[in-house]
């Protein structure tokens, strides 16, 4: 078994997943400018909460819909 960390999570499974969708979600970092009022379809990465920085919150028509967050995970070899 190898272990996935984080970062590769996000990148290989959630960012992947998430583009796939119909419609894809638009996956953006966040900015302390940011008027989560104007985002649709969105995925907005390192947002902040008051438990600290989630990996993702998903933003639809202006509203938080709901927060990922990414773990490592161990996968067997050759999968």
């Amino acid at each position: 078994m190898t272990e996935e960390l984080e970062w590769q999570t996000r990148r290989d499974r959630i960012n992947k997943k998430l583009r796939a969708l119909h419609p894809a979600w638009t996956i953006i970092k966040y900015k302390d400018s940011l008027d989560t009022a104007k985002l649709a379809c969105h995925a907005v990465e390192e947002y902040l909460t008051a438990n600290g920085p989630a990996d993702y919150a998903l933003f639809v028509k202006g509203k938080l819909l709901g927060i990922i967050e990414a773990k490592k995970v161990a996968t067997a070899e050759g999968r």
